[in-house]
């Protein structure tokens, strides 16, 4: 295609030495006629490489054709004209120079797949160098040629380039940050996402490391690691890679080696971020499920997790704090943390030397995996654990609602089924205010759920000791015994519903005290609260207040029991009967008639419609004659 040269001189009437553009123009014109005069092309391909230095030179000569001019040129050249092929390319790099509308037209022009063979031909260095750079150019920030380059095989080649001393310096850095803009791109991602190339990019900053050449090689590093850990931070295989190729010992060595005091601020902060972007790399690397026991099982990499995360270093600590969590996956692992290595203890040290929310809520992930087996929950107790964390239920701290979530939940395993800790919830450090002032607070339904679950431990644990009066009188109050009934007010879902049923049942037992059964009577018989409505209330709270669940307790259990069209499993119907017995029972002994007759008043007819042959008659025959004597 010619160059429209008469256009390109009007765009050109306020530009200096245009006369020698359209000079170079025309012979490439002319050499595109005859394909002789290459030594002239190649020339007026060089001055205008230098003259495109000039931003104001690259829109007119991008619309006058010269890049369609140059990829017919290109394809008559390609294994021929050595000299002419840099030049050309280095045109097309500097026309692409933050130049959107140019990097479409190289595109459409074909040129990416063209220029892709020149790293395959066993090219001499300036050749790779340059297309490297033309590369740089043209896919800055523009996605069509990122995935084009990788879809053509230039990506493959240009990590083949990655090998220490392969190429000059240059040609490397450029193959680096080409490959580093790509892999924002899914498409361009998944073509390099191979084994080979996360092996060549641990390789290359490990030469930079241990040749100690990496402080003058930061920008290189950053683009390594950053590439590195977009390419494995969502596929296992890769991160099993790295444990499979033994780089895990390599990446410690980095983050505990690289701590080093360096005069320029800017270069200190970008070394620090780099060991951030290796730190996230050795956690994803030890993430899988497959290599969980591997890794554990490894005795000297535990041991270095484990001393790790007493080390001074902030980066360096909270790896190891983030790889701990990934290994504290069994019982088996757990209990041996805790009660081998100390790791609970460890970790509330360091929760408590900290201000980083994002570290607090890893520590929190790890301790919560560490608070699952039974044989953990009195020895974290003992670790003075709860008294630690739960100042976070805090109004004060309600902007760190993930770590709120977190520390409920390791007070509610810790109170499971452990009487020690239960005790140290109810007495202690006002943790039971605090977890109660949350349930009031919080509209979250799943953080409201999981505190409300602390109480249904609090109860299930409680009831089940001996000579605790004290305990229960406090469980049975207004503010404890709400929550729970609410749960199964309002609760969607069934396992939520029984857990509060199971923990009412308790309450009414007959083991309890009169005064306990007459506070926990009065709250079960209780009106619904109604829902606050703001004047600024939105359309979508609207819409949610319609949904409001408007029934009373009693209501909402016969409904639960009767209603055959619910999702609610027929074992947690038997529990709801025996809930409503223990109730009347209770309301019986107390001689409350009025909850007895309310209960009738709701339910006799619809539990004599239950079906004789159903696996729930007999515990509605039971609750009816519970209800009648």
């Amino acid at each position: 295609m010619s160059i429209l040269v008469e256009s390109l001189k009007d765009a050109l009437d306020s530009v200096k030495n245009d006369d020698t553009v359209v000079a170079s123009v025309n012979s490439l014109n002319q050499l595109s006629k005859d394909h002789s005069s290459w030594d002239k092309g190649t020339q007026a391909c060089k001055y205008l490489a230098d003259a495109l230095r000039t931003a104001s030179l690259r829109s007119p000569l991008g619309d006058s054709g010269i890049i369609e001019n140059l990829a017919g040129l290109l394809n008559e050249a390609s294994g021929k004209q050595l000299h002419f092929q840099i030049q050309a390319l280095r045109v097309l790099g500097n026309l692409c120079f933050d130049h959107e509308n140019n990097r479409k037209r190289v595109k459409d022009a074909g040129i990416v797949p063209t220029v892709a063979t020149y790293l395959t031909q066993n090219a001499p260095s300036d050749l790779i160098r340059t297309v490297c750079g033309f590369y740089l150019n043209s896919s800055m920030d523009y996605a069509p040629i990122q995935n084009e380059i990788a879809e053509c095989g230039a990506a493959k080649s240009l990590v083949d380039l990655i090998v220490p001393g392969k190429e000059d310096d240059g040609s490397i850095t450029m193959a680096i940050k080409v490959l580093d803009n790509m892999v924002a791109e899914e498409t361009a991602r998944k073509v390099i996402s191979t084994p080979s190339t996360v092996t060549a990019y641990i390789a290359m900053i490990e030469h930079l490391y241990r040749s100690e050449e990496y402080v003058e090689e930061l920008d290189n590093v950053e683009n390594l690691a950053d590439t590195l850990l977009q390419l494995i931070m969502d596929d296992d295989h890769l991160q099993n890679e790295i444990v499979d190729m033994g780089a895990l010992d390599f990446l410690l060595d980095f983050l505990e080696s690289t701590d080093i005091e360096m005069q320029e601020k800017d270069e200190k902060e970008k070394l620090e971020e780099i060991r951030k972007t290796m730190s996230k790399i050795t956690i994803y690397a030890t993430s899988t499920d497959s290599k969980m026991d591997e890794l554990y099982t490894n005795r000297h990499l535990l041991s270095r997790f484990l001393d790790m995360a007493k080390s001074k270093s902030e980066v360096v600590h909270q790896c190891a704090v983030y790889i701990l969590g990934n290994l504290a996956r069994t019982d088996q692992h757990c209990i041996e943390l805790v009660e081998k290595y100390s790791l609970s203890k460890l970790l509330l040290d360091l929760y408590q030397t900290t201000e980083n929310a994002t570290f607090q809520y890893a520590i929190l992930g790890c301790l919560k995996h560490l608070c699952l087996p039974m044989s953990n929950k009195d020895i974290i107790g003992n670790d003075d654990c709860i008294r630690i964390l739960s100042p976070a239920l805090d109004e004060s701290k309600d902007m760190l609602k993930r770590n709120q979530f977190l520390t409920i939940g390791i007070i509610k395993l810790l109170c499971a089924g452990n009487y020690n800790n239960t005790k140290r919830i109810i007495q202690e450090n006002s943790t039971l205010s605090l977890v109660t002032r949350f349930l009031k607070r919080v509209d979250d339904i799943a953080a409201k759920s999981e505190a409300t679950r602390v109480l249904t431990n609090l109860v299930k644990t409680v009831w089940v000791q001996n000579n605790n009066n004290d305990l229960r009188m406090q469980l049975t109050e207004a503010h404890i015994m709400e929550p729970i009934t609410e749960l199964v007010r309002t609760s969607k879902f069934a396992v939520l519903k029984n857990d509060g049923i199971m923990a009412l049942t308790l309450i009414f037992s007959e083991s309890s005290e009169s005064a306990t059964t007459k506070k926990a009577l009065s709250v079960i018989a209780a009106d619904p609260p109604q829902p606050t409505i703001a004047a600024t209330q939105e359309q979508e709270e609207a819409e949610e207040q319609k949904e409001h669940e408007s029934r009373s307790f009693l209501q909402v259990l016969i409904d639960d029991i009767c209603v055959e069209s619910n999702e609610i499993p027929v074992q947690i119907k038997c529990n709801a009967c025996v809930l409503l017995c223990k109730v009347a029972e209770s309301a019986k002994r107390e001689n409350d008639l009025q909850v007895i007759e309310y209960i009738n008043s709701i339910a006799s007819d619809r539990l004599e419609s239950i079906q004789d042959n159903s696996d729930l008659h007999k515990y509605v025959t039971t609750l009816s004659k519970a209800l009648r004597q």
